[in-house]
């Protein structure tokens, strides 16, 4: 098998399970007020998974976290994710957005070197949060027949994923930071670029 594929396999399963076991344990806390959003180190570690891995790493580490959360999270936890709406509306919603994720990485990794790359990467975790919640709470109500509270749900849910987006910007760009060269880039594809020879004025 490539190593362009079983990379990512691998890389998003890890993340994935790393993802579902922090949100189960406790690593990651509940926003006040709504148990369907929680603060912590799940979001950081999808998005990571979908920006080193690529799009096949994202959809499955996205796929892992939500079983793993569904079968061993919190009672409040799981009354939310185990709605068959919620969970497959976020199963579908989060793994297609994290591939356009790893998409954008690969995007911005070819033309722009660290640190300059943190400031579109930022772009990116914030197109993320700004599409995740439309997207899914409008499929989930359409699901459930509740239009008129899209609305009110999509804008309620800005506000607590405010602090989950400055937790993951914050995170994330730690990690690209201290990552060397060679493995903070995507490994779910071959460049075919040929590398640029300088040549010096004699």
């Amino acid at each position: 098998m490539k190593k362009t594929i079983w990379q990512p396999l691998i890389l998003g399963t890890a993340l994935g399970l790393l993802a579902g076991i922090a949100t189960v344990t406790g690593l990651s806390f509940l926003t006040p007020g709504i148990t369907a959003n929680a603060v912590g180190f799940y979001g950081t570690l999808l998005l990571l998974s979908a920006a080193l891995g690529g799009p096949l790493a994202g959809a499955i580490a996205s796929a892992v976290f939500l079983v793993i959360s569904a079968l061993f999270g919190s009672p409040d936890f799981k009354a939310v994710i185990t709605v068959p709406a919620v969970f497959w509306s976020n199963l579908l919603v989060v793994g297609t957005i994290l591939a356009l994720v790893g998409f954008a990485y690969r995007f911005i990794f070819e033309r722009w070197r660290m640190p300059a790359r943190l400031l579109p990467w930022v772009g990116i975790v914030i197109a993320y949060y700004l599409l995740v919640s439309p997207v899914s709470i409008t499929l989930q109500n359409l699901l459930v027949d509740t239009a008129s509270l899209i609305l009110p749900e999509v804008l309620y849910s800005y506000e607590t994923y405010i602090p989950q987006a400055i937790f993951d910007i914050f995170i994330t760009s730690l990690v690209f930071i201290a990552l060397p060269s060679r493995y903070n880039r995507p490994l779910w594809y071959e460049s075919t670029q040929l590398p640029v020879v300088r040549q010096l004025n004699t």
